[in-house]
């Protein structure tokens, strides 16, 4: 059994680089707006018995569960992405997962088919990772879900490629464009805005006038 997990961080902190573009009811909108494009995508995954989001603020968690997702409440002992994602692993071991796929939620633009690839090169025992173009980690599958720590943060995909070699195991790495892109920079919202697909987050930063904002380079 495949099963999903999306991190959402809270939504007061989402995006602070986009603070002179974005006021922070406008940040806080778009995080949602991404996480229901991600969620639509994991629901687009036939291979995948269960989508769940993993998160300290109860508004992306009422929201996924809105959408269908499931929803696991981060716990206030936990410090940072890598405890809340060990525990909801934990958990989703727990309900019967024997891999996982970890995606986060700031890929709007995020294909199934990329998804199905990462499935498709995850090996009987090791992992499967798409970095992002600053090195992040757009994607990690694992089986079993605790075959490796999670590493989230700065350079991520080199230490998670670091962590599965000292522990032996077989680290396959895919470059694949929309896991690349996570939306963190006014340029990132650029190929937002000229992405053809209808996405939530796409139709909100049009209604918001984003575009006007990026070519005059006004502030909010």
């Amino acid at each position: 059994m495949i099963a999903a997990l999306v991190p959402a961080k809270t939504l007061s902190a989402a995006k602070g680089r986009l603070a002179e573009l974005l006021s922070e009811d406008e940040r806080r909108r778009l995080a949602l707006a991404m996480l229901e494009d991600v969620l639509a995508a994991l629901a687009a995954v036939p291979r995948l018995a269960s989508v769940t989001v993993v998160s300290p603020d109860r508004e992306a968690l009422d929201r996924a569960r809105s959408l269908g997702a499931d929803a696991i409440e981060e716990p206030p002992s936990s410090r940072g992405i890598n405890q809340a994602l060990s525990h909801a692993s934990a958990e989703l071991v727990a309900r019967g997962a024997d891999s996982l796929l970890v995606l986060v939620a700031d890929l709007p633009g995020v294909l199934p088919a990329d998804l199905e690839a990462v499935l498709d090169a995850l090996p009987e025992r090791g992992i499967a990772l798409v970095p992002t173009d600053d090195r992040g980690t757009g994607a990690l599958a694992l089986r079993p879900p605790g075959v490796i720590t999670f590493r989230y943060g700065r350079h991520s995909s080199v230490l998670h490629k670091r962590e599965a070699a000292a522990r032996g195991i077989p680290a396959r790495v895919l470059h694949l464009d929309s896991l690349a892109h996570d939306v963190d920079e006014p340029s990132d919202l650029e190929r937002l805005l000229a992405t053809p697909a209808d996405l939530a987050s796409s139709r909100l930063l049009h209604e918001l006038g984003v575009a006007g904002r990026l070519a005059a380079g006004r502030p909010v």
